[in-house]
């Protein structure tokens, strides 16, 4: 049991992680999908600590924290599911009709209002009472409303939004698989489908606790129950954890693709997922990035970031990522690179090699290093400075 309840501690270690990689790491976008999914991994993570708490006995030391993580559960189906709504359909902040999806986290929060008013010696003896039988958290009342409607409520709810949740993904795809996808928008599709299988795969192993329950009434005493929180929804979390660490750059996401309307049948088509992608309407973003770079030569400052330049220029920073990738067809290192490279090609033909050396042209480029400038370089004109200085196709 160690190791599982180690496994349990460790995923929600790397919950953690990624909530710091999407809010509070240097240069976050911290946009609005964001904020849904570090809310997401959030509750997750309190619904798992809650159950690493009961399965130690911790939960005895801490009796207030205690059934906190039932009507929490009801948060986070609705979280998953407006987490992916609103990467797909550039969703920017939070409507008044979305307040509906809290409606079934109310109601049990009202329906356990009661106990977490209750006195920490009534807490103790209801938790003590379920630790010794662990079946009893299943049909002894703690709520307004009984255990097994809870139970019920909470799965039905799981499977409708992850149903929805998988609806808006494949119906998306189906509309835009004829279209030309760019890397970026196909790496965010993958993303969205691990995210909601990851969430599948926990409801599956739910449902399945649920079954062998109806079956084996003993199956809480026989910590066959363990295997679900602590291998499944660890695994979930180092799988969302780690794919977030190792590709953060699915968090740019689908939203700052702007899109014209077509004519359909004599008609305007309204539809979000049925407009194609059109870089013209970028114009003049491009018009004032370009200018930017062109009267502050704000690349020669070594450390410059995206963050720095979204500000600068008034462009979110989302879109601003995206012209990059998208129309530049560059990273924004690569894009910064290469301003540099031109500038110091531009100096060294006014500049004498005598005075300054290749090196010093490049730091006041903006490359932080020589082994950067050099690469940087290498990746542009396929040879070294120096080989490129010395060849033919170089002018003094």
């Amino acid at each position: 049991m160690i190791d599982l309840i180690d496994l349990s501690q460790a995923g929600i270690l790397c919950g953690l992680l990624s909530i710091y990689v999407l809010l509070f790491k240097k240069n976050a976008l911290r946009s609005y999908s964001d904020y849904l999914l570090a809310s997401f991994i959030f509750f997750q993570c309190w619904t798992a600590g809650a159950y690493v708490l009961i399965i130690t006995g911790t939960i005895l030391e801490v009796p207030f924290f205690f059934k906190t993580a039932a009507p929490i559960n009801f948060l986070i189906p609705p979280l998953g599911y407006l987490y992916v709504r609103s990467v797909l359909f550039n969703e920017r902040k939070w409507i008044s009709k979305d307040l509906l999806h809290l409606l079934p986290f109310t109601l049990f929060l009202i329906s356990y209002l009661p106990f977490f008013l209750s006195s920490e010696e009534f807490k103790l003896e209801v938790i003590s009472a379920i630790l010794q039988d662990q079946n009893s958290a299943i049909t002894r009342p703690v709520g307004l409303i009984s255990e097994p409607v809870f139970h019920l409520s909470r799965a039905a709810q799981a499977i409708f939004y992850i149903s929805a949740q998988w609806w808006l993904i494949f119906t998306v795809h189906k509309r835009t698989k004829d279209l030309s996808m760019e890397s970026q928008i196909l790496h965010v599709m993958r993303w969205l489908k691990i995210f909601t299988g990851s969430a599948t795969g926990i409801l599956i192993s739910f449902l399945v606790v649920i079954g062998l329950f109806l079956f084996n009434r003993d199956i809480f005493e026989e910590n066959l129950i363990n295997l679900f929180p602590a291998v499944l929804l660890g695994f979930s979390f180092f799988l969302i954890g780690v794919y977030l660490l190792i590709h953060p750059q699915v968090l740019i996401g689908l939203p700052f693709v702007r899109q014209n309307p077509i004519i359909k049948q004599g008609a305007i088509s309204t539809e979000k997922e049925e407009r194609l992608f059109n870089y013209e309407n970028y114009t003049q973003e491009i018009a004032l990035l370009e200018s930017y770079f062109s009267e502050k030569k704000a690349f020669l400052q070594p450390n410059l970031t995206i963050s720095e330049v979204a500000v600068a220029t008034g462009i979110p920073i989302r879109e601003l990522s995206y012209l990059i990738n998208s129309y530049y067809k560059k990273r924004f290192s690569d894009y910064l690179n290469e301003m540099r490279v031109h500038y110091f090609l531009a100096q060294v033909d006014r500049s004498s090699l005598d005075i300054l050396t290749i090196e010093a042209i490049a730091l006041q480029a903006g490359f932080s290093s020589k082994s950067s400038f050099y690469r940087a370089f290498k990746r542009f004109y396929k040879c070294t400075p120096s080989e490129y200085l010395q060849s033919p196709s170089f002018i003094q």
